[in-house]
């Protein structure tokens, strides 16, 4: 009983610290790329949950002019207005698929992964910072 009490702990404290991380993670990454403050997010599912804890990003419910980026993975039912706006993938279907997709962030067995495509960075005139060069392909 004691041993079962201790896992469920564990999965528990791991399950939030996955959360934070990411959070953090997103916090360096995009103030860094898009220099205006608060940053307005379009953002699906749990990026959405996840942005909306922190002060730097404004996560609004419905994209329009405001939105500066996108983050997340379906973006099939989109207005006009956001149709050509950059994607921040939070899956590699997402980040390989969609054609405005810039950068992603995911977890692959585990471990976290961060990519950027060359051509979409240009596309966007995003200037990555040189500590975030080494992740573009």
């Amino acid at each position: 009983m004691k041993k079962l009490i201790i896992l469920c702990a564990v999965c528990t404290v791991m399950l939030f610290a996955n959360e934070d991380y990411e959070l953090k993670l997103y916090e360096k990454i995009l103030p860094d790329i898009f220099a205006q403050t608060p940053i307005y997010i379009y953002a699906t599912h749990e990026a959405k949950e996840i942005l909306q804890k922190s002060t730097k990003f404004k996560v609004v419910d419905r994209c329009d002019k405001r939105v500066v980026l996108l983050v997340g993975e379906d973006f099939t039912h989109l207005p006009v207005e956001c149709k050509n706006k950059p994607v921040f993938a939070t899956n590699y279907r997402t980040f390989r698929d969609n054609a405005n997709s810039f950068g992603a962030f995911y977890w692959s067995k585990g471990r976290p992964q961060v990519y950027f495509k060359q051509k979409n960075v240009q596309k966007f005139h995003i200037k990555l910072p040189s500590y975030l060069r080494k992740y573009e392909r």
